[in-house]
Parts: structure tokens; sequence; C-alpha cells
């Protein structure tokens, strides 16, 4: 029988504070090698590797870039987390010019966990009021 010692809260947190902190090199800790990250901006990023790349993009345009987890449901390979996207467009963002601006937005995050680590997170959230906090849609 497989050991499920792991906490999958306690990956949501530390998964948090890796962003938080901007240690990605602690990526390893948490995620598996083989990690499958989708969003409504990302697309489909697949490997860890390619996973370290676009959060160190990420924290390169929004410098104070903020995860604040606010409550997890977990199940055996499942992890469930609904929290608070936060950070200041400050350098290029997807080929997109620093507005300057300030984004908060909700956010949903489903993981499948395998062996202690996160296998796979899809991230949910609103596109467009994303954008339309960076003033990048017209009115």
């Amino acid at each position: 029988m497989a050991e499920t010692a792991t906490d999958p809260n306690r990956l949501a947190t530390e998964y948090a504070t890796i962003w938080n902190e901007q240690e990605f090199s602690r990526l390893s800790e948490v995620v598996a090698d083989s990690f499958t990250f989708t969003s409504p901006t990302a697309g489909t990023i697949e490997g860890r590797e390619a996973f370290e790349a676009y959060a160190r993009e990420i924290t390169d345009a929004f410098p104070d870039f903020e995860i604040t987890v606010h409550e997890t449901l977990a199940g055996e390979n499942l992890l469930m987390a609904e929290g608070t996207l936060s950070g200041t467009h400050e350098g290029e963002f997807d080929g997109i010019p620093p507005t300057g601006e300030r984004f908060e937005i909700r956010d949903m995050a489903r993981f499948v966990v395998e062996d202690g680590k996160l296998r796979e997170e899809r991230a949910f959230f609103d596109r467009q009021e994303l954008f339309d906090q960076l003033g990048l849609l017209e009115e």
C-alpha cells in the first residue's frame, strides 16, 4: 500500500509560499517533474522546468505577485484551493508593456496529487476581470 502521509492542505500552503517568496528553486519539494499547469492566461504548460520559467515570467511582470489561500478541500488524490491572486503590473506580461495598475482577483485551483506531490493544476479565474483591472480593456 502506498504511503499517503503528505497532507494536501500543507501542499497548498507550501505551493503558495514558494510563489509568494519567489523561491521557485524549491518547486521540486511540492511539484512533480511531470507537472501540468493550465490557466486562462497561460494555456497549458507541461513539465516542472517549463512551469518554473513561466512562474519567473509572472513575477518579473508582477514583482509583488501574491497568492492568498482562503480555503482548501482535499480528497484522496484531489485538492481544491480557493484564494485571491494579486499584484502590480510593473514589467512586460505576455507581450503587454507594464501599466502600473494593481489587480486583485478571486481564483479557484484544482490540483491532482500523486506520490505526495502536485501532479496537475487547473487554475480558474476571470481573465476579463484581470485585464480590466490592468486597464487593458477598452471601455
